[in-house]
């Protein structure tokens, strides 16, 4: 068994600077748009404005490349996780014609017989499935990440099944906001099922229809845009019935200009539940707060309601604010994601990391083996596990000291003598490994950094290419190097996170065991960089 394999499928929830209050500023988003198109990092967009009954859509760039494709508002791009508020809206409207109750468990709709890896998934209610706390992890633990093509392709009944009898086996069951394709693609199968003709079919019937919404579906038509990887075309990604809840549906800026102004009161649909009761928030998720159907930011001290996505070749947005009647949708064909930039025009500020409550006692270095530890730490007001050549992912607290991660299938039990905490077990796969502690302080934390030059550190910023739909971006904030690795086995963009110096070529992460060394050529430019990650290393050309 691979202890906590890295999963890279994920929902971007970041955030960039604050912008003025008033109207969107749309003007912003076309600028971005326009530098982005330039850069070659976006093929094509379209940019929805909403202003209560007033409904305005841009295109820009080329849907296929050639001169004439200049997208409009019909233009269908996949719209990836955004797939997810109409699957909620499935479930409002199944609620509200008393088929089921938002407290309906799985104990209730799986098929007979169906095995699960923890009896306590039968005890998972729909609006826990909805508000990603059924304390599933990410995507299930047997999905082939592996397939960075097309991820989702295959994955069916039978498949999901067998995911459920394995998810959380051994491990506490905890009620915690983790993002979770597994739990929305879950959600989209169960109530599909209940229906009778399937998820695919009841949505289009069930939402889409009433909501006439005539540009959104599972199949892009003749006036789709092209999904655009690293500058090149890539195939959509595809999705079976079991997961197909959780990103696998086809939209226009202009259908996504509706649905808000549905929101707002100024499209008229033939949904059956009330459209408010979709804005009433249940809690918070991480950084923000959520709702059954929208993540929820703040500006100015009011509400905006919103949802991204990201599949290979296509970046999605849509948000709106209640206060100022007014909304924004933004679809692209590329590496681009309009998520922060969307965010800032609607006068979303800045979110400082929250800090949290940790318990320090489980600090440490623990080893499972010559050539594989986990490092437990605080990193940014959160506590953290980070295996060997992995990332640091969020552990959250289900009491007697035990710990699940939300991003993977795996928790971490903390074993005490006389209340120190002398080992921990991993809890993966349905099989437990001890590891005892080795070190009070993780050794991702113990390297030490230098001071380099500002001009040092512009010089390394850029992008390089480690395989077509491979690349590491990095970029400077002040004295800051940052490093951001993109990858197609997602469905929204992947975080980026700060690299140190330990001289003025090789820097190190602090989340995850790992160094970037850069290399010169004979006139000192920088032209790549190798990546020394779980002993393994990897070099990336410069591409820009």
């Amino acid at each position: 068994m691979n202890p906590i394999a890295i999963l890279a499928t994920a929902c971007g929830l970041g955030l960039a600077a604050e912008s003025p209050a008033g109207v969107p500023d749309t003007r912003s988003l076309e600028t971005w748009i326009e530098a982005e198109r330039t850069s070659g990092r976006l093929a094509a967009a379209s940019l929805a404005r909403i202003d209560g009954a007033k409904l305005d859509v841009s295109g820009f760039g080329s849907l296929d490349g050639s001169a004439d494709a200049r997208p409009d508002a019909d233009s269908q791009f996949q719209i990836g996780s955004i797939t997810k508020v109409y699957t909620h809206l499935l479930l409002a409207e199944s609620v509200a014609a008393d088929e089921l109750r938002y407290d309906s468990t799985l104990a209730d709709l799986l098929p007979e017989g169906a095995r699960l890896g923890n009896p306590a998934l039968a005890g998972i209610t729909l609006e826990a499935l909805a508000s990603h706390r059924s304390g599933l992890p990410r995507v299930p633990p047997n999905l082939d990440l592996g397939n960075t093509v097309d991820p989702y392709a295959g994955y069916d009944e039978s498949k999901l099944l067998e995911g459920l009898a394995m998810a959380r086996a051994q491990q506490p069951l905890g009620s915690f906001y983790t993002y979770s394709n597994f739990g929305v693609g879950l959600l989209g199968y169960v109530l599909g099922r209940r229906d009778g003709a399937g998820y695919r079919a009841a949505l289009e019937e069930r939402v889409i229809a009433p909501m006439r919404l005539v540009h959104t579906g599972f199949r892009p038509g003749k006036n789709a845009a092209r999904a655009i990887q690293g500058g090149k075309p890539v195939s959509a990604w595809g999705f079976d019935d079991a997961l197909a809840g959780a990103g696998s549906l086809w939209g226009s800026a202009g259908d996504l200009g509706r649905l808000v102004q549905a929101y707002l009161g100024h499209h008229e649909h033939g949904l059956k539940h009330t459209l408010a009761e979709d804005l009433r928030v249940l809690g918070a998720a991480g950084d923000f707060e959520i709702t059954r159907v929208w993540h929820v930011a703040r500006a100015d001290g009011q509400p905006v309601y919103w949802h991204n996505g990201g599949t290979a070749g296509f970046h999605s947005v849509v948000g709106f604010r209640p206060d100022l009647g007014a909304g924004v949708a933004v679809l692209v064909s590329g590496d681009s994601d309009p998520t922060d930039v969307a965010l800032r025009a609607l006068g979303v500020a800045p979110i400082e990391p929250r800090e949290v409550a940790v318990d320090e006692s489980v600090f440490g270095q623990y080893q499972l083996g010559p050539q594989f530890g986990i490092g437990v730490y605080r990193e940014r007001g959160l506590l953290v596990a980070q295996a060997s050549g992995q990332p640091a992912f969020e552990l959250h607290a289900l009491g007697e000291d035990w710990y699940a991660l939300g991003e993977v299938d795996a928790a971490l039990h903390f074993l005490r003598e006389d209340g120190q905490v002398q080992a921990l077990e991993l809890a993966q796969g349905g099989q437990l490994q001890q590891a005892p502690r080795t070190h009070p302080v993780a050794l991702s934390q113990q390297r030490q950094e230098i001071q380099v030059d500002a001009t040092v550190l512009a010089a390394l910023a850029g992008k390089y290419r480690f395989a077509p739909g491979v690349e590491l971006e990095v970029s400077v904030d002040g004295q800051q190097l940052l490093a951001r690795l993109a990858r197609l086995a997602r469905l929204a963009g992947q975080p980026t996170f700060p690299v140190y110096p330990r001289s003025a070529d090789r820097y190190f992460y602090k989340v995850v065991d790992a160094e970037l060394a850069f290399e010169r050529d004979a006139q000192g430019e920088v032209t790549a960089v190798v990546l020394h990650q779980g002993g393994i290393e990897q070099r990336a050309t410069r591409v820009r």
